[in-house]
């Protein structure tokens, strides 16, 4: 952090108003913003009470072509294991990096060895499979991104239908530990399909008033949640001046996520790149764009250890010449504190 350097996020940090920080992570803050509430034990993994999770795959289940309906459906997304000292840990989802010819030959191997499941599977990206089922899972799952380089022992399943399921998985490491799929990759030095990761189930929520007119970034999950809300999705193309010439009139909610990846993986020196990044493709070309009267304000949302931290900055804002601009280290530490400190 004491190497990072962003000029303009310091700047705008050091003067902004600081708004009330949400107890809640970034995705559950989306979900509430672009779907109405669901009713207890629908917004569980899988229905099951205590959960944490959310029902995301009816929701990317949509945007990926297939009309949920009013079953449920969860994700059964393929993934690779890192072999550690002490077990298995869940590797970042961009480890894998599954080709569509591959992801076809294992699930067509899923389909014959699971006959029973094959009506209600389906694999419609090499990165995001499902399993749909006319009642409740009874699982409580962990999201990935929650369990990336933890234990995989410690996040696997949990619920009335544990036994069943877990059994499912053991089997598909089985099945695959051998399959051509795997070999070639090993031989191109390439990380085989370990196995699936269960989670996201659920019923497809009813859509929630956002009160944006359009959302970018975030991937397939912003991406369905806004299709489902009602709103304009766009790309977020390749920076600011790009996404600014698409992203019209209204208010926008615009998810940048390029900190993720290096950080599931432990690279702070591609986190600081990242950064970088940011800097000279998003922060600058918005704050030139917030000076000349194109952006009436920016509400900056990041995640802090208590849930989000957030700040508004106003144009007017850098006249707040008595707020120096402060390391960006020591102001990401102190997220949390005062309103306007």
């Amino acid at each position: 952090m004491h190497a990072a350097d962003a000029p303009t996020l310091a700047r705008w940090l050091s003067r902004a108003t600081r708004d009330t920080a949400a107890s809640m992570q970034a995705d559950r803050w989306l979900w509430q913003r672009f779907t109405a509430r669901p009713a207890a034990g629908e917004a569980s993994g899988g229905g099951h009470p205590g959960d944490d999770g959310l029902p995301l795959a009816p929701v990317t289940l949509a945007l990926d072509g297939h009309a949920p309906g009013t079953r449920w459906w969860m994700r059964a997304d393929p993934v690779h294991f890192i072999v550690g000292r002490t077990g298995l840990r869940l590797a970042p989802p961009g480890h894998l990096q599954l080709r569509a010819d591959e992801s076809d030959a294992l699930a067509a191997a899923l389909r014959e060895h699971f006959p029973e499941l094959a009506p209600d599977f389906l694999a419609p990206d090499p990165a995001r499979w499902y399993l749909g089922a006319d009642r409740s899972f009874e699982l409580t799952t962990t999201p990935p991104a929650d369990a990336i380089g933890d234990d995989v022992d410690r996040n696997l399943p949990r619920g009335p239908g544990r036994r069943r399921w877990l059994g499912f998985l053991n089997e598909v490491q089985m099945l695959w530990f051998e399959h051509p799929v795997n070999l070639e990759r090993e031989r191109r030095g390439e990380p085989a399909v370990s196995g699936l990761w269960l989670h996201g189930a659920g019923l497809m929520p009813a859509p929630g008033r956002p009160g944006l007119d359009g959302a970018s970034g975030g991937g397939k999950q912003l991406a369905g949640l806004a299709t489902l809300a009602g709103c304009r999705w766009i790309d977020t193309g390749k920076g600011a001046r790009d996404w600014l010439a698409q992203a019209t009139g209204g208010s926008w909610l615009l998810s940048l996520d390029a900190l993720v990846p290096p950080l599931q993986a432990g690279d702070a020196y591609g986190w600081r790149e990242a950064l970088a990044h940011l800097e000279a493709d998003w922060f600058l070309p918005l704050d030139d764009a917030l000076r000349s009267g194109r952006l009436a304000s920016i509400v900056l949302h990041w995640p802090v250890q208590e849930g989000l931290a957030g700040a508004r900055i106003a144009a007017w804002d850098r006249y707040r010449i008595w707020r120096r601009r402060r390391p960006l280290a020591d102001l990401l530490a102190h997220a949390g504190g005062h309103p306007n400190a």
